[in-house]
């Protein structure tokens, strides 16, 4: 069963207001014992196309890949009190991320407004059912996924940021063999500055479902999810949940109870990815 994330009139009593581009570097001589070619022809008589050498060039010394942009995903249902407000940003691709409003459209969304700028495209969504913003946590999951899949589809490049490539999951640099880097965990439960609830911050390894699975964790223990944040940064998913205890924030020992239990379902899950690779 799905579970519901908020009301419009709960979540804003909650809260207080408040392509990198590659250098290619040339060499400054030539050898004395080849003719000068043009650039073109220097490349193919090598067999290294422009692309290839651009990829080349890309690299570091110890054969990772440079930094390039880093897609960002994030979804705030607090900024707004009518719309689901859907931020994507992509370096400076993110006025190329139009193709977006086709797959919205198809999760049975309606796009009130967009934005493009420099800083990304913001779409306010809400469902095309009910004219209503989406508080569900599987539909708000679907439509992280939706969005990750539509740049991976667009952006070839942006699997392995995502780190669909698994090898650049992995230290080959240890004696003992390859060992995979991953995300550190973090919790941390705090009330908020009105008093009305208590926020859950937690950061961690992407992997889909997780929002879904979070949210069942929290209603096992009979906490109420008011709100959430969900913002993923590339590997890296920050998400915020606002959320009360029979309507107040967390006593202390539910506080310790929600993050060992979180913890442990995060452990759990982390260890089953590593397991499968």
């Amino acid at each position: 069963m799905a579970q519901s994330l908020a009301t419009r009139s709960v979540a804003r009593s909650c809260v207080t207001p408040g392509v990198n581009a590659c250098l290619i570097t040339r060499p400054t001589t030539l050898s004395s014992r080849r003719p000068f070619l043009n650039r073109s022809a220097r490349l193919s008589s090598t067999g290294v196309t422009s692309a290839t050498r651009r990829a080349i060039a890309c690299r570091a010394s110890n054969g990772t890949t440079m930094a390039g942009p880093v897609p960002t995903v994030k979804i705030d249902n607090i900024r707004d009190p009518f719309a689901t407000v859907l931020t994507v940003e992509y370096g400076e691709k993110t006025g190329e991320l139009l193709d977006a409003i086709t797959a919205l459209k198809n999760l049975g969304l309606n796009i009130r407004r967009a934005k493009v700028n420099t800083a990304g495209t913001t779409f306010f969504i809400t469902d095309a059912d009910t004219s209503e913003k989406i508080v569900k946590s599987a539909r708000l999951e679907d439509i992280r996924m939706t969005i990750l899949n539509s740049l991976v589809a667009k952006f070839p490049e942006v699997g392995e940021a995502l780190s669909l490539g698994k090898s650049n999951d992995f230290d080959t640099n240890k004696i003992l063999g390859n060992r995979r880097r991953v995300v550190q965990t973090t919790i941390d439960v705090v009330e908020a500055s009105n008093g009305s609830c208590s926020v859950l911050k937690i950061v961690t390894q992407d992997r889909p479902g997780l929002l879904v699975d979070i949210v069942r964790v929290l209603k096992d223990i009979n906490l109420n999810v008011v709100s959430a944040e969900i913002d993923t940064d590339g590997k890296l998913v920050k998400d915020e949940f606002f959320i009360t205890y029979h309507g107040e924030p967390l006593p202390a020992p539910m506080v310790t109870l929600v993050t060992n239990s979180l913890q442990y379902y995060l452990s759990i899950g982390e260890i089953a990815k590593e397991e499968s690779y």
